[in-house]
């Protein structure tokens, strides 16, 4: 017999993985799998392919426990004309949805929720469909773009679609505090729900304490240096180096900034010196890589809550970060040291005083304490806190 308290919940998201890009949205994708320890979960989302005509489309279904992904791929010819090419994307996408809608009620029965993962650009059509549904609506915010330091939240078409769909859902899962703020500097006020990102703790866990004279320092990023100023790290690297030669960094990732980072790193006499390239890893790769690493280092701009943090605490590393986003709500003196990125040698202090302590952090400690807070059941049990508060589950 079925949970009487186990609801219907159906995720729309403006980002999820796809067969062209796997980790795209990878945590909307954790967040639907926490969901459904307690509720029957069905994620819908459609999805340009280049490689079909226009009015083409397929549909892709794939089921795991109480999780059912719908992904639907749709043919398009893009226009030469950008405020065409945007309209036109817009009505395929309602177009879409509104299948998608008659798709999953036909196969999975209708929603008691509709939870929206990233407003834009979606929000108007979760509002459409939660409207033709009955059902209330939820959203989930995970773009930078809202913080001062991205900047990309402007314009005038986006600010009122996200303002109309916050103030007309029952309320934001918010990240962190700093998310909060932002948002509600932008007037998307509504109530908040704080839900943190996953990590699969299956694959991300602690190995041993390191034993070896040497230091393995770890950076886990995109090579998108607007944000992540891997450059920086770079340079500071060169004189941490100078002062402390068994440190060594290896720099997992791939993007449009890669050459030219690493031409920088042979101009600094860093490859093959102390620094190394691997490329872009798989999960499982970078879980290995953190199980024989000292530390992770992040230097970024901004940040919300990286995924990359909560996986690297899961493993027992310590954190040498930018007090950036919400990163200050994870990194505190048990488990790593934060510096200012406007601090141009706050990177190389940084690390003089994590070499000073780095004996007292502890991977066995560390690592239990961010699963007690990131693995699947702690999120699935917050994201089960929500629902149950809007739909009255006792």
């Amino acid at each position: 017999m079925e949970n009487s308290n186990q609801k219907h919940i159906v995720f729309f998201s403006s980002w999820y993985p796809t067969k062209f890009n796997p980790v795209l949205g990878i945590f909307v994708q954790r967040h639907a799998r926490a969901a459904a320890l307690h509720h029957r979960v069905t994620v819908f989302h459609a999805c340009a392919d280049e490689s079909m005509l226009e009015g083409e489309f397929r549909i892709e279904r794939n089921a795991e426990g109480n999780l059912n992904e719908v992904i639907l791929y749709y043919g398009r010819r893009n226009s030469g004309l950008r405020i065409l090419k945007i309209y036109k994307q817009k009505k395929r996408l309602e177009k879409y949805y509104r299948f998608g809608m008659q798709k999953v009620e036909q196969w999975y029965g209708k929603p008691d929720l509709l939870h929206l993962h990233i407003i834009w650009p979606l929000g108007g059509i979760a509002l459409r469909c939660a409207r033709k549904w009955k059902v209330p609506l939820l959203l989930s915010e995970h773009w930078t773009g809202y913080f001062a330091e991205d900047g990309r939240y402007k314009g005038f078409w986006m600010k009122r679609l996200t303002r109309k769909t916050a103030r007309k859902a029952k309320g934001i899962c918010v990240l962190n505090q700093r998310q909060e703020e932002s948002l509600n500097q932008h007037r998307l006020r509504t109530t908040y729900y704080r839900v943190p990102n996953v990590v699969d703790t299956s694959v991300f866990y602690p190995g041993e304490e390191n034993e070896e004279q040497r230091i393995h320092m770890l950076c886990v990023a995109a090579l998108e240096d607007r944000q992540k100023n891997i450059s920086g790290l770079l340079k500071a690297f060169k004189n941490i180096r100078r002062n402390y030669p068994q440190v060594e960094l290896t720099i997992v990732g791939s993007g449009e900034n890669e050459s030219s980072l690493k031409l920088q790193s042979n101009e600094l006499g860093l490859t093959q010196r102390g620094v190394s390239f691997t490329g872009a890893l798989k999960p499982e790769e970078i879980a290995e890589r953190m199980r024989h690493s000292n530390l992770l280092v992040l230097n970024s701009r901004f940040e919300n809550q990286p995924v990359v943090i909560l996986e690297a605490l899961c493993s027992g590393l310590s954190i040498l970060s930018t007090n950036v986003g919400g990163i200050s709500e994870m990194v505190n003196e048990t488990n790593g040291v934060l510096f200012s990125s406007s601090d141009e040698n706050g990177l190389e202090k940084a690390f003089e005083q994590w070499f000073k302590m780095h004996e007292q952090f502890k991977r066995k400690n560390i690592a239990a304490d961010a699963a007690s807070k990131f693995d699947l059941k702690a999120v699935g049990k917050a994201l089960h806190t929500v629902y149950a508060q809007i739909l009255g589950i006792c």
